[in-house]
């Protein structure tokens, strides 16, 4: 059975990080599109494997039903399989019930079974509810003469959100475990069962960080083989500048461009290193403006010579003197903080904020 692996769509993400509702609408459009993408591959294979999360059941807009309803109407003979995950559970009200899906698209109910695709059974279990801190299987089906995939959402080895066991793992036999839940390619080997994420085919924050996509297989009498394959429109990338020395804007900003800059991507810019320059975020954001998105995060420091400071006469050297013992002691960054505040309001320059 050859077959596409993905999940964890979250279509109609609200994008809030984002603080513009244009970038947001445009990314939402983007992760339609990335659905899309995945049905031109899904085309060739005998399997269309969605494991959970598919969208998110509070904020499902009318075109996204069309859309998934269009999209599997032109699979063909292509088989859809869903299993319901936390943020889309079969519920009574669930989209699953709802929505008038093409014949080929079977979606899995809250107690598993399965399905004969291409002299494979897969076997399948969907949430029935949005919080599941119990394995929804404690024991896993067992593996039968024929190839076996079981397709569902979960934490493997986890605490929360169906927790999925080793143990159970490894006395089922299965061949292939097409898991949701993660938003990062992972993938695992327990006993004879290959364990995969494919993660999320478009990021939605800088915590789902690189190129995101789905996973390509094929399952036979001879094993399980697989392939992770990106489809994002953009990736979510964060940049660590180290800005020591650099005294105007247009030096920093020349230093952020030289790390590689795109206009596609979203960035998140930490800039680092001791320089006398207070760096202006919204400055240096705004000559970033022909990046999709950057947001600038200052972690840099002023330069602090404490024993010169204390040989001084005068507030410079009282301020100093006074902090200088906390300089080294578990509250260092505290006290480093203060006398670097202090300076600032002492000299004139302009504090910066917490």
């Amino acid at each position: 059975m050859k077959f596409i692996h993905c999940g964890d769509f979250h279509l109609d993400t609200a994008f809030s990080g984002l603080s513009d509702a244009k970038r947001a609408a445009i990314r939402q459009a983007e992760l339609r599109r990335s659905f899309l993408a995945v049905i031109e591959l899904a085309k060739d294979v005998d399997a269309l494997l969605i494991a959970g999360d598919l969208f998110d059941q509070d904020c499902v807009e009318p075109e996204t039903i069309r859309l998934l309803c269009d999209g599997f109407a032109s699979l063909g003979d292509t088989k859809v399989l869903i299993a319901a995950g936390n943020h889309d559970p079969l519920t009574e009200n669930s989209y699953y019930n709802l929505a008038a899906f093409p014949q080929q698209v079977h979606v899995f109910g809250t107690t598993v079974s399965h399905v004969t695709v291409a002299d494979c059974d897969v076997y399948g279990i969907s949430f029935g509810k949005a919080v599941c801190d119990e394995p929804l299987l404690e024991v896993l089906p067992k593996s039968g003469g024929r190839p076996s995939v079981m397709l569902m959402h979960g934490d493997l080895g986890g605490h929360a959100y169906n927790p999925v066991k080793r143990e159970a793992i490894m006395q089922s036999g299965i061949d292939y475990l097409a898991l949701g839940h993660v938003h990062s390619f992972m993938q695992e080997t327990v006993g004879k069962t290959l364990c995969a994420y494919p993660g999320c085919p478009e990021g939605r924050g800088f915590d789902e960080l690189g190129p995101k996509g789905v996973i390509c297989g094929e399952i036979t009498d001879g094993g399980v083989n697989i392939q992770f394959v990106p489809i994002c429109s953009r990736e979510y990338c964060e940049l660590s500048v180290d800005v020591s020395g650099l005294g105007t804007h247009e030096a920093m900003l020349a230093a952020i461009r030289a790390c590689g800059m795109d206009e596609k991507n979203l960035y998140k810019v930490i800039l680092t290193g001791e320089t006398e320059l207070v760096p202006d975020t919204a400055v240096l954001t705004e000559g970033l403006s022909d990046c999709f998105f950057a947001k600038i995060y200052d972690k840099t420091v002023r330069p602090l010579d404490v024993d010169a400071m204390m040989a001084e006469q005068g507030i410079r050297s009282m301020l100093a003197g006074k902090l200088a013992p906390g300089l080294s002691g578990e509250e260092a960054a505290l006290h480093r903080k203060a006398l670097e505040y202090g300076l600032s309001a002492l000299e004139g320059r302009r504090v910066k904020a917490l």
